[in-house]
């Protein structure tokens, strides 16, 4: 009887310590770590998220820095010996591209990387941009890029960058424009524009502060 009794009393030890608040604190001991390590990735997993939108911003800012460069330098060069020569040795060899007329030479030099318009009668580029581009012939940024830091009202605006003639705007990011950056996409135009929208008192203004000829929602990021 006594063998059974001491048997009983140990069972009731070792079921107690197996319920003690040890055990439990221990539970929620691991459930801390738990969540802990589920917060830090999930913390670690935005900051590279963050690192890689910086670098998308940062490619996309040099692109658009280069294509304005590239503009400056070469619209309106004539290209006649010897800056024609020069040009190649920079550029490579010319290949026509459709689009080519008895009026307009639409033109890809590899090496470059570039497609050039030129006027067949003056030989003058009249645009310029990187890729092999046969709709830079259509291509109307390099003209509206004369109304970059100029305010305009509204209805000059809208009426110089036409929805109906460059197709309704695609807002590439807020879709607020209202006193702020606006970064919009032309997809008949194949051209994407930020501008800065006021609509105070004294009327509705709209000043172009960037514009590009394709889509790229972090143009207005830099």
């Amino acid at each position: 009887m006594k063998k059974y009794v001491v048997i009983s009393a140990i069972s009731f030890l070792l079921f107690s310590c197996s319920n003690s608040p040890s055990t439990d604190t221990n539970a929620r001991g691991i459930d801390s770590l738990s969540v802990y390590k589920a917060d830090s990735l999930k913390k670690y997993s935005l900051v590279q998220d963050s690192l890689k939108e910086y670098e998308i911003i940062k490619q996309s800012m040099v692109d658009y820095e280069k294509l304005i460069e590239l503009r400056a330098s070469n619209i309106g060069l004539v290209y006649e010996y010897p800056k024609s020569t020069d040009f190649i040795a920079e550029n490579g060899y010319p290949e026509t591209l459709t689009g080519t007329d008895n009026r307009t030479w639409v033109v890809y030099f590899p090496k470059g990387d570039v497609t050039v318009i030129m006027n067949k009668r003056t030989n003058i580029f009249t645009n310029i941009s990187f890729g092999k581009n046969e709709r830079l012939k259509s291509d109307v940024t390099n003209e509206l890029s004369k109304l970059i830091g100029r305010r305009l009202s509204y209805d000059d605006y809208t009426n110089k960058i036409s929805s109906i003639r460059y197709g309704a705007p695609e807002k590439l990011g807020s879709q607020n424009c209202v006193n702020r950056k606006c970064v919009e996409y032309y997809p008949k135009g194949n051209f994407t524009t930020v501008t800065f929208n006021e609509f105070v008192d004294e009327g509705d203004f709209v000043t172009l502060l960037r514009i590009a000829p394709f889509r790229e929602k972090h143009l207005g990021s830099f």
